[in-house]
């Protein structure tokens, strides 16, 4: 016979186990219920989402141009000179995978107009870095032979557009040059990757090329247009040596475009030198105007160069509103100016709605066309 003392044990053993073994089971099941709520509450935690919702998401913020690089903007693609050894999105295999109409044709409404391919003869030679733009025999000069061909007898108020950025980020650069109306213009970003297969693709939809060429922000280096930037104060030797770098990237734009710059554009003995580079060059200046201290179109203008100015940043807020508003203060401008520039960056949003506004722009009177068509045509304060 047991005593007490060992059956009151195995009672209470026998008691406790099946308490054990409940209480684990609730502590799984509770387990079990907080991971499904997780990955309920988040759906994409396992997938990326859609590619523009990704970069209108990072840019959906004031974007003041004088002191934001455009490569963050777009960071899903990272720049030659900043990314790493492997690329996020695939390779441009085929630049020319849209079929192009024939050069000189347009096709309909939209403005497809195929330009002469890039490199023309005689207008670049080989620098240290690769090809640059020359003065061609004959007077040929890189701003009128890469320029989208336009019939200037029309009297109508003009409206031009560059969208910059291309090269950055491949999905954002094929959709400006594929959706875009042809006399958009496109400013292709020298840490771009692959910017010859991009300039021959803009080419062959009718796209007029510009280069951006980084130059010093009031808050450099906090904001950092890239190794490569044009710096106030430096020596014009240090200057001009990082200019062939940068006109070495790529061959068949009309001209140059400068990348933010709020400080280096209003220094008149920074910026002479690489206008008289500029201009032996045979190319156009467009001045970004940044800020309105900005001597470039001026400094072009006393020298001669063919110049433009910008009169608008389209897309500083990204939203459908503002980009809206400032297309139609573009028309305003152009009405009472004649002529109207305005900037945009390679965003989708930004990329659609400008192609949306284009489409019924000559039903309002309005005439969109490249930028080498206003050439010396809005007035220089």
């Amino acid at each position: 016979m047991q005593d007490a003392p060992e059956l009151l044990s195995m009672t209470r053993s026998r008691t406790v186990r099946p308490l054990v073994a409940a209480w684990v089971l609730v502590f799984v099941i509770l387990a079990a219920g907080a991971t499904w709520l997780s990955l309920a509450a988040n759906p994409d935690a396992t997938e990326e989402g859609p590619a523009d919702q990704v970069v209108d998401s990072a840019v959906a913020q004031e974007y003041p141009p004088q002191d934001s690089p455009v490569i963050i903007a777009l960071p899903d693609d990272a720049p030659a000179d900043h990314a790493p050894s492997a690329e996020k999105d695939p390779p441009v295999t085929d630049p020319l995978d849209a079929p192009a109409p024939e050069t000189g044709k347009d096709s309909a409404s939209s403005g497809r107009m195929a330009l002469v391919p890039a490199p023309i003869d005689g207008l670049i030679m080989q620098g240290a870095n690769g090809p640059l733009p020359v003065l061609g025999p004959d007077s040929l000069v890189a701003w009128q032979s890469y320029a989208r061909p336009h019939d200037m007898s029309d009297t109508r108020p003009k409206v031009a557009i560059i969208v910059t950025g291309i090269g950055l980020n491949s999905k954002a650069s094929d959709l400006a040059i594929t959706t875009l109306p042809g006399e958009v213009d496109l400013g292709f970003s020298p840490y771009g990757r692959k910017l010859q297969d991009w300039m021959d693709k803009a080419r062959a939809h009718g796209h007029e090329g510009f280069l951006m060429i980084p130059t010093e922000p009031l808050r450099y280096p906090e904001n950092d247009p890239g190794p490569h930037t044009l710096l106030a104060g430096a020596s014009s030797r240090d200057n001009l040596k990082k200019l062939d770098w940068l006109l070495s990237q790529v061959t068949g734009y009309v001209g140059v475009i400068n990348e933010m710059g709020s400080k280096f554009t209003a220094s008149e003995e920074d910026v002479q030198p690489v206008i008289d580079d500029l201009k032996a060059r045979g190319l156009m200046l467009l001045d970004s105007r940044s800020t309105r201290f900005s001597v470039a179109a001026k400094l072009a203008r006393r020298s001669t160069m063919p110049r433009a100015i910008n009169n608008l940043y389209i897309d500083n807020q990204i939203s459908s509103a503002e980009i809206t508003r400032n297309l139609t203060q573009l028309e305003n401008t152009a009405r009472s100016m004649g002529v109207a520039v305005g900037v945009a960056r390679a965003l989708p949003l930004s990329i659609r709605e400008i192609a949306a506004w284009a489409r019924d722009l000559e039903e309002r009177g309005i005439e969109l066309v490249p930028i080498t068509a206003i050439a010396n045509r809005q007035p220089v304060r």
